[in-house]
């Protein structure tokens, strides 16, 4: 460039005044063209720059634009707009059709996780015929099975015509079905929903939030249904449910935010069903639950008259009822915990011998009728008044988290399934970054730490802890000194099996 040379000009009037006789004296008329030479250098920079940082301000003010037009449009139409990643989850709610009302309602403030198409693509199973999806749908209530559902079966989205025989069994079959499906994917959508606006780093500030799905199956006090919400500063994400991550966040439209899943959310199953599903971490205590025969304490479930599973038998079968406990606190203990104990209290434990005192060892786990979470505790009472049957829970229900400051302490004594037995509980919520959404949340029971928090199940939450709590009991020396608090589980023998006779 013309100009360049002159950018060496500072390091030449910085040199010693003595001039060397190799260097040319400059006339008037020559510093006037290197001025000259500069100044044009100048200006066609300036004008680069200027031409650089318009097209910047177009691409900037284009964006904008563009993200102000997409946050005049709802929730729903959103999803319609986006072809790309929402068509699957714009066909289920076209079929189920209700929850369009509140996805476009452009009076109301709501959060919504959307699972993209890809997260809408299950496992391609060939065998599968129309019972077996439907079993499959009624057993895991989820967005991808009914997406597969209706790819494979396009009559459930045609409109119906009116001129079939009311009498006929297929045609009474596929209404049926049909109506079954609608119901599923109207419930499992108001799971993807809340009944606020927050943005990912409102979310963070929480480890659960209800969601819009009311319990209504006699579970759970009929409350809103709760996600739970696990956040990762380093890299940031933000999950729901332990598998659902958020890949787009904070999508802002005219009702609400938008949040793009990878996995679609299926309403979780009983505490014992979770178990279940892990036997890595739990499969000691579900073999101790059926051990003594109270597996029913942790399910909750919905049993026909039938056996069969088949569509043909639902629709004939008579009205079945729920089994189990409708809601029910779990601190449940890993396989890690029995590990721990003594190898001979194990075997004491799993004997005959040891039924009893294994009986009581779990109650002091499980905490009846309570919900017990790291914001929320709600204590269910027997409605006793007329007053009573009209509203869906009664019980004490306390939020610990109240104002906009996520940070809080609290104590709490719980009561136990064992008579007369607290759990003394400890909730931590600690701000530790000056930052929205930088929020560690922790519990304590009896003085340790519970490993993993806030497990959401169908009939309550569950919560893994590491180590088998020891139940308080009555143990004295000869003196008659009660040294029961210097008790563990490596002296057991020393007060266990008495302990376990108590009445």
């Amino acid at each position: 460039m013309r100009y360049s040379s002159l950018l060496l000009l500072p390091l030449a009037l910085a040199a010693p005044t003595k001039q060397s006789s190799s260097t040319p004296e400059l006339s008037v008329s020559q510093w006037s063209q290197v001025q000259s030479g500069f100044v044009d250098g100048v200006r066609s920079l300036s004008s680069w720059s200027w031409s650089k940082a318009e097209e910047m301000f177009e691409e900037i003010e284009s964006l904008e634009k563009t993200t102000k037009d997409e946050s005049e449009l709802t929730i729903w139409q959103q999803l319609q707009a986006d072809t790309n990643s929402f068509s699957k989850l714009v066909k289920i709610i076209e079929f189920e059709q209700k929850s369009i009302k509140y996805l476009d309602d452009k009076d109301s403030q709501i959060t919504f996780f959307a699972p993209n198409n890809d997260a809408l693509t299950p496992p391609h199973h060939k065998h599968d015929d129309d019972d077996d999806a439907f079993v499959q749908l009624l057993n895991t209530p989820s967005l991808a099975s009914l997406s597969a559902v209706l790819e494979r079966d396009p009559s459930l989205t045609a409109a119906d015509e009116g001129n079939h025989d009311d009498d006929d069994d297929d045609d009474d079959k596929k209404k049926k079905r049909k109506e079954i499906f609608k119901f599923i994917a109207g419930k499992v959508l108001q799971y993807h929903g809340l009944t606020k606006a927050y943005t990912v780093s409102e979310l963070a500030q929480n480890s659960t939030i209800e969601t819009a799905l009311k319990a209504d199956d006699g579970s759970y006090a009929s409350l809103p249904r709760r996600i739970r919400i696990e956040k990762s500063f380093v890299p940031p994400s933000l999950k729901i449910n332990f598998y659902a991550k958020v890949l787009v966040s904070d999508k802002k439209a005219r009702n609400g935010y938008l949040h793009t899943l990878n996995h679609p959310l299926i309403p979780p199953g009983s505490i014992l069903e979770e178990l279940f599903l892990f036997p890595e971490t739990f499969s000691t205590l579900t073999s101790s639950v059926q051990k003594i025969h109270e597996a029913h304490l942790l399910e909750w479930r919905y049993e026909h008259s039938h056996n069969s599973s088949s569509l043909e038998d639902h629709k004939h079968a008579e009205h079945g009822h729920f089994h189990g406990a409708p809601l029910a606190t779990l601190f449940a203990p890993s396989n890690a915990a029995f590990h721990l104990i003594p190898a001979k209290l194990k075997f004491y434990l799993f004997s005959p011998f040891g039924e009893k005192a294994l009986a009581k060892v779990l109650a002091y786990h499980y905490l009846p009728k309570t919900l017990l979470l790291s914001e929320v505790l709600f204590t269910e009472k027997h409605k006793s008044s007329e007053v009573d049957s009209f509203v869906d829970s009664v019980g004490a229900y306390e939020v610990f988290n109240i104002a906009d400051d996520p940070s809080f302490h609290k104590e709490l004594e719980v009561h136990t399934a064992l008579p007369n037995a607290t759990l003394k509980i400890e909730i931590d919520k600690t701000k530790f970054l000056p930052v929205e959404g930088a929020v560690k949340t922790t519990i304590k029971v009896n003085g340790d730490y519970v490993e993993v928090i806030d497990i959401p199940a169908r009939n309550g939450a569950s919560h893994l802890i590491g180590k088998l709590l020891v139940p308080p009991h009555h143990h004295h020396d000869h003196h008659g000194e009660d040294i029961s608090s210097q008790d563990s589980w490596e002296n057991w023998e020393e007060w266990l099996p008495a302990w376990a006779d108590e009445e």
